[in-house]
């Protein structure tokens, strides 16, 4: 009897996900615990495992579609066995299933009815008509090079990224300029006069030729030439910028955000830094930054002052005793932001062990949804960027979001008179006015400054 497997609810939180690529065809044998697909949360990539043993039969979704979880996805069983009953909501299988009665591999179909993503890919410029998954195409977009012909090995002959991956590893590559001409219709060669064969805009053959135009009169001066054609590359949103884009925008018409900047003085925090990698084996902190020193000092400031550690729905704030700060992470697949629950539970050390193997989980894409969910505050480090301050966007329903920007080096009058320089950091904190008024996110600052300026004192007191 047919079984299903279903879309897995990858995380507490998550209703829907992207199935970005199928990692087996119809006809395949699989076991349970097989990876059978890839798929997208709005935050992470996660492989589907196979829950059944047996032969693919049908798919029931493509791959790009967005599926909501536990919902049927693929059929297993024995050939020939009847999989409708399986369809979700009494839907058609997808276009790559077998059919029921059809007991024999795909391969014994005549060679006339083979996909036609079997068909060789000449150029660069040939990729957009080749059947490719989107992931492919986004690799043919940012890698120029000539693409030979490619046995796609995704269902039905679909070319995926690491049949694209893999040939551009032995196909010669374009220049930016040469890669531009490609798709102005200017012939590219086999291989070119650049290193490793690169092919440069100086080994780009003639485009081709356009029907001729009438002849000018003799008197006639000759026209200018025509500017450099415009080359527009079109990106697609991905699943978590749209999912970003949603929130960003939510955030800022459902709330009155307005911003605070301070500083402070970072002079004594850099020394105590020196001091602590130099005992690092000693203390456990060999990897600490002033990045880690900081947001442990806002965790002790949100302590201090709970009206900001919160959620605002509804007409109802809600406050926090237990501080579950959120970090902002630059990765690959746009921001996404870690969150460190019951951070002020952590001492010094275990919160920086725990944050770096957050953000290395959140730039590989495998750090869980559910570690990405529940923030009551949350840390946006640019300093590392050279941004000096910048207007955070809070992340809803947070009551508020600190920047952190780079340290300047400022000229400061002693009570004596004298003028000694100093280090000082920016910070820059928005808040949703609704529920917070100046004079508490000023206090909140005020607190902030005391603590980094008083770190060591803090450290030891706990």
């Amino acid at each position: 009897m047919a079984k299903a497997v279903v879309m897995p609810k990858a995380g507490n939180s998550v209703e829907e996900c992207v199935l970005s690529e199928w990692c087996v065809k119809v006809g395949d044998q699989v076991k349970k615990g097989d990876i059978i697909a890839k798929i997208e949360t709005d935050k992470s990539t996660v492989d589907v495992e196979c829950t059944e043993d047996g032969t693919v039969l049908a798919f029931f979704c493509k791959e790009g579609d967005m599926v909501p979880v536990l919902v049927n996805i693929m059929a297993v069983g024995n050939p020939g066995e009847d999989f409708s009953a399986l369809a979700p909501s009494g839907a058609a299988p997808a276009a790559d299933a077998a059919p029921a009665s059809e007991a024999a591999p795909a391969a014994a179909a005549p060679a006339a009815a083979a996909p036609a993503a079997a068909a060789p890919v000449a150029t660069g410029a040939a990729a957009d008509n080749a059947p490719m998954s989107p992931r492919a195409k986004k690799f043919v977009a940012e890698h120029p090079f000539v693409i030979p012909a490619i046995q796609g090995s995704g269902a039905g002959g679909r070319i995926m990224e690491k049949d694209v991956a893999a040939a551009y590893q032995t196909s010669p590559h374009l220049s930016s300029t040469a890669a531009a001409m490609l798709a102005d219709g200017v012939a590219a060669p086999a291989t070119g006069t650049g290193a490793n064969g690169m092919i440069l805009s100086g080994d780009m053959g003639a485009k081709a030729a356009a029907p001729a135009a009438p002849a000018a009169p003799a008197a006639a001066a000759a026209p200018a030439a025509a500017p450099a054609a415009d080359v527009i590359t079109e990106k697609p949103f991905s699943h978590i910028r749209k999912v970003i884009a949603k929130r960003l925008q939510e955030s800022l018409t459902s709330m009155a955000q307005y911003t605070l900047n301070a500083e402070a003085d970072v002079t004594g925090l850099l020394a105590l830094r020196q001091k602590i990698k130099a005992q690092s084996e000693k203390l456990g902190l060999a990897n600490i930054n002033i990045g880690d020193m900081v947001m442990y000092a806002v965790i002790k400031a949100l302590l201090k002052h709970p009206e900001m550690n919160g959620e605002f729905a509804d007409n109802v704030v809600k406050l926090h005793s237990a501080v579950h700060i959120g970090f902002a992470c630059d990765t690959p697949k746009g921001l996404l932001v870690p969150v460190l629950h019951n951070a002020d539970k952590m001492s010094l050390a275990e919160m920086c062990r725990t944050v770096k193997g957050m953000a290395k989980k959140a730039n590989e894409g495998s750090l869980p949804p559910d570690d990405m969910n529940g923030a009551t505050f949350t840390v946006s480090n640019l300093g590392s960027f050279g941004i000096v301050n910048f207007t955070p966007v809070i992340s809803a329903p947070q009551l508020a979001m600190l920047g952190v920007g780079k340290t300047l080096l400022r000229p400061v009058r002693t009570a004596s008179g004298e003028i000694v320089y100093k280090d000082y950091m920016q910070f820059s904190l928005t808040m949703n006015h609704m529920v917070i008024d100046g004079a508490p996110g000023a206090r909140f600052l005020q607190t902030l400054k005391d603590i980094i300026e008083n770190f060591e004192v803090i450290c030891i007191a706990g």
